[in-house]
C-alpha cells in the first residue's frame, strides 16, 4: 500500500503559486492552466508588437546649383502635401525647419502621421531657403512620394528664386493673374480666361473671372489683414478649368492675411499656409 501511495503522489499534478495584479492576491494553479495563462499573455504581447506605429517619417536631401554659401539667418524648409485635389489648395502633412542649415547639401526629415496616408491619394515635398522676405531658393517640379510606389525618400534641386525688388504692385487697382494655388501651378487651356481678380478700393469690391465665369463680391482690409466675402458670378459650364474656378473660390474663403513681394502678391490662411499666389499685370 505504500508503494502505491508513492506512485500516486508522484503522478499528481503539482501546483504552482501565481500573483494576481488584479486581486492583490496569490492562488494556486496547476501547471496546465500555467501554461495557458503563459501562452496568453505571449499572444497579447505580440499583438500589442503589431500595433501601428503612431509617427512615422520621410527623409531627403536638398541642394542647389549656385557657387554660393548662404547668409546668416538663412532658413531651410520642406514640407510634405497632399495635392490629390486639384479644386482645393495642398493640404501640409508634414514640415520642418533648420533655422542656419550651413552649406548644401540638406540633410532633412520630415516626420508625419501615417494614419494619414491614403494610398490613392498623390503626395509631394516642397522645399525652399528663405532669408528674411526674400526668397533665395525653391523647388519648382513636383517630387511625388509615399503612394502608389512612390519612395520614402527624395533628393530635391531648388534653383534660384526671385531677387528681392521694390515693391512696385500695390495691392488694390492692380490686375492679379492667379499662378497657384497652394502648392499646384495654374494652367489655362487655350481659348480660356485666366484666373485673377481686381480689388476695387472705392467701394470694397473685387471684380475678375475664375477662369469660366465672371465673380464679384467684396473684401475687408486692414494692414496686412485681408478677407474676401461670399463670391457671386455667373453660372456657365466650360469643358475644362471648372475645378480650378472651384478652387480659387474656396481659397479666397480661406484668406487672413496677405503680402506682395515686388510683382508677386501671395495670400495665406490663419496659420500661415500659403493658399494662392498671383502675379501683377497693370491696369491701363
Amino acid at each position: 500500500m505504500s508503494i502505491v501511495s508513492n506512485l500516486s503522489a508522484t503522478r499528481r499534478p503539482r501546483d504552482n503559486q501565481v500573483f494576481s495584479q488584479a486581486t492583490g492576491m496569490t492562488h494556486q494553479m496547476s501547471w496546465p492552466a500555467t501554461a495557458v495563462f503563459l501562452s496568453l499573455g505571449l499572444l497579447a504581447g505580440g499583438c500589442m508588437s503589431n500595433a501601428a506605429p503612431s509617427e512615422a517619417s520621410l527623409s531627403g536631401t536638398a541642394t542647389y546649383r549656385e557657387r554660393i554659401a548662404l547668409p546668416a539667418g538663412a532658413v531651410f524648409e520642406a514640407t510634405l502635401e497632399d495635392v490629390t485635389r486639384a479644386d482645393a489648395p495642398a493640404e501640409v502633412i508634414g514640415r520642418t525647419r533648420m533655422d542656419s542649415p550651413g552649406n548644401p547639401p540638406f540633410k532633412f526629415t520630415i516626420p508625419y502621421d501615417p494614419t494619414r496616408i491614403d494610398q490613392s491619394h498623390r503626395y509631394t515635398v516642397r522645399a525652399k531657403v528663405t532669408h528674411g522676405d526674400q526668397l533665395m531658393f525653391t523647388t519648382d517640379t513636383q517630387y511625388p512620394v509615399l503612394s502608389a510606389g512612390q519612395p520614402s525618400h527624395v533628393d530635391l534641386r531648388m534653383p534660384p528664386g526671385t531677387e528681392p525688388t521694390a515693391s512696385t504692385a500695390t495691392l488694390e487697382d492692380t490686375y492679379w493673374k492667379l499662378v497657384r494655388l497652394g502648392g499646384t501651378a495654374v494652367t489655362v487651356a487655350d481659348g480660356q480666361r485666366e484666373p485673377h481678380f481686381v480689388l476695387q478700393p472705392g467701394e470694397r469690391r473685387v471684380a475678375g473671372s475664375g477662369g469660366c465665369n465672371r465673380m464679384m463680391g467684396s473684401y475687408a482690409l486692414d494692414g496686412d489683414k485681408l478677407t474676401f466675402g461670399q463670391m457671386a458670378g455667373t453660372m456657365m459650364a466650360c469643358p475644362e478649368g471648372m475645378d480650378v474656378e472651384g478652387a480659387f473660390h474656396a481659397a479666397l474663403g480661406k484668406v487672413a492675411t496677405w503680402r506682395i513681394d515686388g510683382e508677386t502678391l501671395e495670400l495665406f490662411d490663419a496659420g500661415g499656409a500659403s493658399v494662392a499666389e498671383f502675379e501683377s499685370r497693370y491696369m491701363k
